[in-house]
Order: structure tokens, then sequence, then C-alpha cells
């Protein structure tokens, strides 16, 4: 092992023996580059200061000495830099006391912080106390003008403005009131009514009512009271009276309604007003008795009664005090009803309330106990580790060799590393410099060492005020600036303070400051496309959190009142409409899809939504697409504003329902007219053939004769059948499913075509306007089948579905296809045949398709259950 001596080099302690090392120097004037330069390692200054006072930088430097002819030193005894020290017995004495006032202090600081926080939290259980008396009074309250309420309803009732009180009587008995409740109707003088008793039974004496004078003026002054607790002879049993002073145009026939409702209805209402734990509630009445809700439970200390009342007479309307009960201490919160007179009072036993202090005295003599043991066992612990401090600094000095293998391989570090690295003193002058800084500089290291770095590198304002923060604020600095050596470099500065100076690390980051200034301008160039479209539009990350919107989404923003200036940047798009839900349920369905769409569930989504602003209701088309680049997901939602395109698709409904309402109104004339006076027309024809065949005619006459007959047959039943199918339907009265059933029939017996109805009788539930497309559609496809398909059976099947009407016409016939040359003649059918059951269709949402074969046809028309948002503002 090797220490150092200021005046004689390295000493030897291995094994015992000092000696002197060959590293000592062979005369004076080679002493001038001592060992102290190995400590300083390119221009990195070893402070040692920490190990001992002696080693400062001061102390560590060698001074100098002369050396003997012949290379021998003037002396040859070893002077280690050691001091004496302090003895070992005051050092433990030193720090005994040292852990015996750290644990006093701690012990009292603890002691404090827990008794501070007991106080708190006794103060904490009173105040939870005056909290649930003035809750439970407000309830009290509450209760007393409901049932006031009650009275000032049946004070507007007409009935009492007759002479007789029957209608009035029997009015009070349907009135809602609390169980065992009575209304009564007096004055000073007599009982008018009681719902105790039947009407015009004989009435107790108003005596029996006690009401004091003093309760009756104040009755009079303010119109609604509440009165004490009154004993019931009648149902034995306490009552409190709510009165209400009637209106009278003369002072004579003043009356009173009261509402005697039972003690325990009251009591009931603060039971169940949920006290804190250990608290309980009691209600008094002005005169201070207590009101009960059961038999069981306990009266109030008699104690308690002479401290509330001087407390009330004091004029304090609520407060706390203590008294001595039967198991005892207890503290009383009381809250007093301005508007009942009525007191409640919450309870708790003083032991309740001190147990945060008795908490904080046994934590606390648990504290006292844990430092002292801990004081002890640490003081135990330092005694045993302290040693002779001459082993401690014969460590240190060990520790400083290694300290200077340390500094050599940091400066080697330093020197092979990439980045370039200097490092200045408090005067900005370059102490040191790495290889790579060189090469930057492409300067001799004599220009670049010692040398002013402004004088090296030149100006910058920013980087300079950066460099004056490290050096005078010792704060640490990271950021970017264009270089001020090489013109159109872009360099990464990073500065860290040192007891020194600072130290600066500096890249080349041209490249990357490239790459990410063309990353901006192609952002730039996206969000300058995005703002050119007119649709709202914004981007939301694979979170559902907004990145970023177009100039239109601002401006609908701002145009409808959005503060904020992000307007709804940075936010979760999904907990918006989860918000917005609250307001219009319609935003539920918004909402899955977009989760849809977020989650990966599905790639997109479009949905139409009404949106309504300062100058009316608008309709906007919402579309999501989710797009991957790379692993990174991102979402785009549009908004697009559809108003004029939904009116001019509503108005261009409107057209096609007037023409279907033209239709059939032409359709019944039709009906009508072939009624009333074509089919008359025919009967008078065959009649008059009936009377031809009585004439003498030949067989060929005959032959010819019945042939025209036949012809009128077909001709008249044609024209039933016709006018059958043109004939009117009565919806509105018999619904979708017996109009259809009546009209199934009868078309079957006019035409021998068996016809099977598989209708779902909630059909009738439907929009009339549906019902009635769906009978239309129902006719059509009947016609079609007995014009055209030569079918013996049609199937008629109407089935709901959660949100679709679902109706099959199927026959047995040939096929639409069967036959050739016959489109023009399915197209000529009843109206305007399959095109205008499609436009019937369309005007809820739904469509029609048509499957044929050789085995018959299958009509499918399917329509919403409920018309989406678009059909809503069409309809």
């Amino acid at each position: 092992m090797f220490i150092f001596t200021p005046n004689h080099g390295i000493v030897s302690l291995r094994h015992g023996r000092v000696g002197k090392s060959a590293s000592t120097c062979p005369d004076a004037r080679g002493c001038k580059t001592s060992w102290w330069a190995g400590l300083r390692i390119q221009g990195l200054p070893l402070d040692l200061s920490w190990i001992s006072p002696e080693w400062s930088d001061a102390s560590v430097r060698p001074a100098p000495h002369s050396c003997e002819r012949g290379g021998m030193p003037a002396a040859t005894a070893v002077r280690p830099h050691v001091a004496s020290g302090v003895s070992s017995s005051r050092t433990r004495n030193r720090i005994i006391l040292a852990a015996a006032l750290t644990a006093g202090l701690a012990f009292l600081i603890a002691s404090a912080v827990i008794y501070w926080h007991a106080i708190q939290d006794r103060h904490g259980i009173v105040h939870k106390g005056l909290s649930a008396s003035a809750a439970a009074s407000h309830i009290l309250d509450r209760e007393a003008e409901a049932l006031g309420n009650i009275l000032k309803g049946l004070s507007a009732s007409p009935l009492l403005e007759i002479e007789d009180l029957k209608p009035f009587h029997q009015q009070l008995l349907a009135t809602p009131r609390p169980e065992g409740a009575r209304f009564v109707l007096w004055n000073r003088e007599r009982l008018f009514l009681s719902t105790a008793f039947p009407y015009g039974a004989p009435m107790p004496p108003v005596t029996s009512f006690p009401v004091s004078d003093q309760r009756l003026q104040l009755l009079r002054r303010v119109g609604l009271t509440l009165s004490e607790r009154i004993y019931a002879p009648r149902t034995k049993e306490w009552i409190i009276g709510v009165s209400l002073q009637l209106a009278s145009p003369n002072p004579g026939g003043e009356r009173i309604l009261t509402l005697a409702v039972p003690e325990a209805h009251f009591g009931k209402a603060i039971r169940d007003s949920n006290p804190p734990a250990g608290w309980t509630n009691f209600i008094l009445d002005y005169k201070l008795q207590q009101v009960r809700w059961s038999e069981a439970e306990l009266p109030l200390a008699s104690q308690l009664r002479p401290q509330l009342a001087n407390a009330l007479a004091d004029g304090d309307r609520n407060g706390h005090f203590e008294v001595d009960g039967e198991g005892g201490a207890i503290l009383v919160a009381f809250e007093r009803s301005s508007n009942t007179g009525y007191v409640v009072l919450s309870t708790i036993p003083e032991a309740l309330i001190d147990e945060p202090l008795y908490s904080a005295r046994r934590w606390i003599w648990s504290a006292g106990i844990a430092l002292a043991l801990m004081g002890i066992a640490s003081a135990g612990i330092t005694l045993r580790n302290v040693g002779s401090i001459d082993a401690l600094t014969v460590a240190a000095v060990s520790t400083k060799a290694e300290l200077v293998e340390t500094n050599g391989r940091l400066a080697a570090i330093l020197a092979s590393v990439s980045d370039c690295y200097l490092t200045l003193d408090h005067a900005y002058r370059i102490t040191d410099i790495n290889a790579a800084a060189m090469r930057w500089f492409e300067l001799p290291r004599t220009d670049v060492i010692g040398h002013s770095y402004f004088a090296v590198v030149g100006h910058h304002p920013q980087f300079d005020a950066a460099l004056k923060q490290a050096l005078e604020g010792r704060t640490p600095f990271h950021g970017e600036f264009p270089s001020t050596y090489n013109p159109g470099k872009q360099i990464d500065y990073r500065v860290e303070p040192t007891p020194k100076g600072v130290s600066v690390f500096f890249r080349d980051v041209t490249e990357q400051y490239r790459a990410r200034l063309s990353i901006m301008q192609e952002r730039e160039f996206l969000q300058a496309s995005l703002d050119a479209l007119s649709a709202h539009i914004a981007v939301l990350d694979d979170a559902g959190t907004v990145i970023s919107v177009n100039e239109a989404w601002h401006r609908f923003a701002r145009d409808n009142g959005y503060s904020g200036r992000s307007h709804g940047l940075g936010m979760n798009y999904l907990d918006v409409c989860a918000r917005a839900e609250q307001d219009d349920p319609a935003v539920t369905r918004i909402h899955e899809g977009l989760e849809a769409v977020i989650s990966g569930e599905r790639r997109d989504y479009r949905d139409v939504y009404r949106c309504d602003g300062p100058d009316g209701p608008h309709w906007f088309q919402v579309r999501a697409m989710r797009f991957m680049t790379g692993k990174v997901s991102r979402i785009i939602v549009t908004h697009e504003n559809i108003t004029e395109f939904v009116a001019v698709k509503a108005e261009i409904t409107a057209l096609s329902g007037r023409l279907l309402t033209v239709q059939e109104e032409e359709r019944e004339r039709i009906a009508v007219e072939l009624h009333d006076s074509t089919a008359q027309h025919l009967v008078a024809v065959s009649l008059n053939l009936m009377q031809v065949e009585n004439f003498r005619l030949p067989p060929s006459g005959r032959r010819i004769l019945g042939e025209i007959d036949r012809s009128l047959e077909e001709a008249l039943k044609e024209l039933r059948i016709f006018t059958y199918l043109l004939h009117p339907p009565r919806l509105e009265t018999d619904g979708l499913v017996s109009t259809v059933q009546n009209f199934a029939d009868g078309f079957s017996k006019r035409t021998d075509l068996r016809t099977i109805l598989r209708f779902d009788e909630a059909a009738d539930g439907l929009p009339v306007d549906l019902q009635r497309a769906l009978f239309r559609i129902v006719q059509e496809g009947l016609a079609n089948v007995h014009r055209h398909a030569k079918a013996s059976q049609v199937i008629l099947n109407l089935r709901l579905t959660s949100d679709q009407v679902i109706l099959f016409v199927a026959d047995n016939g040939h096929g639409m296809r069967s036959r050739r040359g016959e489109t023009g003649v399915r197209q000529a059918t009843l109206g305007v045949g399959i095109p205008g059951m499609r436009i019937r269709l369309s005007q809820f949402g739904g469509s029609l398709r048509i499957r044929s074969g050789r085995r018959g046809t299958i009509i499918r028309a399917t329509a919403p259950r409920l018309m989406p948002a678009v059909m809503a503002l069409e309809a």
C-alpha cells in the first residue's frame, strides 16, 4: 500500500516498512512536475477536501524542495500529513449526545403532530354533530312546509265557500295525508268538522282541542303554525297540529284548518336522516317537550333541559354544550328552527368525543418507546463501527489513489466519444477539449486551450445566456441552436455545471433537424389541406383523443358559442359523446359506432344526426374511418352539413307522397264511377238479353246470346274485383291485421284464389302511414298475382323484428319470366305497380326485392320500424 506525502513523494507502508519511492525527483528543477500533475487529467481538477480539510486543492499541491548532489534528498524522515485527531471517547460522547438530541427532537415533533391531529379529529366529530342537528332541523322544516302546502291547497277549495261543508269533508277524506293524521276545521267557539268523525256526527267541545291564546295570536299573524306536543284522549296518542288561518271576509267568520299528525311521523323523518356514527337525534317542541317516535325511545337526561333553556334564552340558534348523564358526560349539539320553533338535538357520549385524544396519548407513548429503542440501537451500531481516526485517514489515502485511476479512465472515455466535449472555467476560458471537438474546430490544440470560448466560437445570444445561467445559477441546459462557427449546421448543446465551471457537450444534428423540418412542412401541408375542406374534420389517436382539427371545425365551434381556444383539442372524443348523451339520448348511437371504430371492431361508421343552432335546426352526416400508418392507427372523423340535401330530399318525398295521395283519390273516384255507372249499364244489358231470349230465335242466335251473356258475367266479375281492389281501406278504425284479413277474404271469394294470412298482431302498433303503405303493397301484390301469375294460392306473411318490418307476398304461379312479352302487361297493373311499391317504401327508408322462378314469385318488402332521423325531418 502507498500514500502520498507532499515533501517525500510516495511512502510505502507495505509490511509495516517505511521507505523512499523511486519517484523522488533527482533535482530541484525536476520537482516542479510532481505527482499532483497526475491528479489533473485533461484539465479536470480533483477536489479531495471532502476527505480531509488538509487534502484540499492547496494542501495537496507539493511545495518546492531542494535536492542534494547525487540525487539524494536533504531529509530522509517520513513526515506524513495526518493530524492527531480527536480521542475516541470524545467521539463516542458526541455520537451519544447527537443520538439523544435527535431522538428527543423527533419525539417532541411526533408528539405535537399526533396531538394536533387528535384535536382536529375531535373538532371534526363536534362539527359532524352540529351538521347532523342542522340537517335534521332542515328535514323537520321541509316536513312542516310539505304539510302546510297540503293545507294551503285545501284553503283554495271553492267548497269552503258554500254553507254545506259535507262536500269539503269528502274532499278532506280523499286528500292524501300521513298515516293516522286527520283534518279538523274549527274556530275559537266550536269544531265544524273532523275527518276522525263522520260528517254530521256530534263534535267534541273545542276545549278538547287545546290551543293557547298566544298560539292563536301567532296563527293570525303568520297564517301557518306548528303546535306543541298535544295529547289526544280519543286516540290515546300524542299529536302535533299544523294549522292554517283561512281567509274570511268578516272577522266573526274566521276559521282554522288543522292537520293533526301523530308525533311519530316527525320522529320517523328525523330518525331516517342517518346521523353520523355515535350521534343520536332528538326533537323538542318549542316548550322543550321531547317528540318521540316510539315508546321504546329513551327520555332525555334531566340535566339537559336547563342548560338548553339557558342557551336558547341567550338567543343562540345553534351550538353545543356538555352535560353529565347517568352513564357519563354527554356532548349535545342543538339547532333551533326559525320557522317552527322546534329544537333538534344531536347527542354523543363524551367518551367517543375524547377517543382521538386517548388514541393520541397511546400513539405518543408508543412513538416515544420506539424512538428511544431506535436511538439506542443506532448509537450502539455507530459506536461499534467507530474506529481509529488514523485508520480512516489511511483508507482515505487509498481512496485517493482509486480516484486517480478513475479520472484516467474518465479522460479516456471522453477522448473516445463521438460527441464534442470541452470544459470552461468561470472566466469562459477553455480548459479541456476532446478529439471530436478538435476535429470540429480544425484548429491546433494550442489555439484552443486557455483561450476564451467566444474568441474561438463566436457569440450566440441565446446560447450565451444559457452559459451564463449555468455558470452563475448552476442550472443545466439542453437545447438546439444554429452553429455560429459552421454556418448552415444545427447543433445540439448540453451544458452541465461543475465545481470549476461548466462542461459543454455538443453534436451536429443537421440531418435530424432537416428531417424534422420536412416532417413539419408535410404536417403543415396536410393541415392546410384539411383547412381547405368545408367538412368539420377531427383526427383522433387510437385512444380516441383529439389530436388535430381543421379550420371548419374551429369556425363551427366559434359560431355556435363553444368556449375555449382549443375547441376540443386534447380531449377524449368518446368522453365528450358520453357527456352529450345526458342531454340527447340520440347521441348514444353515434357514441357506440365511434367506439367500435376506435376499438378496431369495425373499419368505418356513418350516421346522420340533428344539431340545433341559433338559426334553426341543421342536419349533419358523421363519418369515421380508421387508418393504419405502420403500427400507428389514426381515426378521421368528419361532420358534413347536409341540411340542404335533406331539405331537397324531403321536398321530393313530399311530392311523391302527394302523387300517391292523388293516385288514392283517383282510385276511389274510378271505383265509385265503375260501381255506380258502368256496372249498372252492364246489369241493364244483361236484363235486356234475358228479354231477348224470350223471342223465338234460331239455334245460332241463341248460341250467340249465350256467349254474350257469359261475356257480360265475366265482365261484371272482373269489374267487381277491380272496384273491390280500388275500394279504400278502413285502417284507421280496424287496424292493419283486420283490414288485410277482410280484404283477403273478399278477394278470395271474388277470384277463387286461396289466400293464407300470417300477420304478426303487433303490426297494428306500427305508424299509420307505414300501415297504409304495407296495405297498398298487399293490394298491388294480389292484383299482380290475380292478373298475371295464374296461381291457385298466395301467402301473405308479415313479421316484426327488433328494428324492421318484413312483408312477403308469395304465389305458386308460373313466375314473371315464364311467358315472353308480358313485361309491359305486368307494369300496367293497378296504379304504378312495382315502381309504386318502391316509392312507398322509400318514404320510410325501406326497400323492395323480387325473386321469381318456375315455382312462383316472392315479393319481399322491408322497412325500419322507426323512421331514421332524416326521415323524421322529412315527415
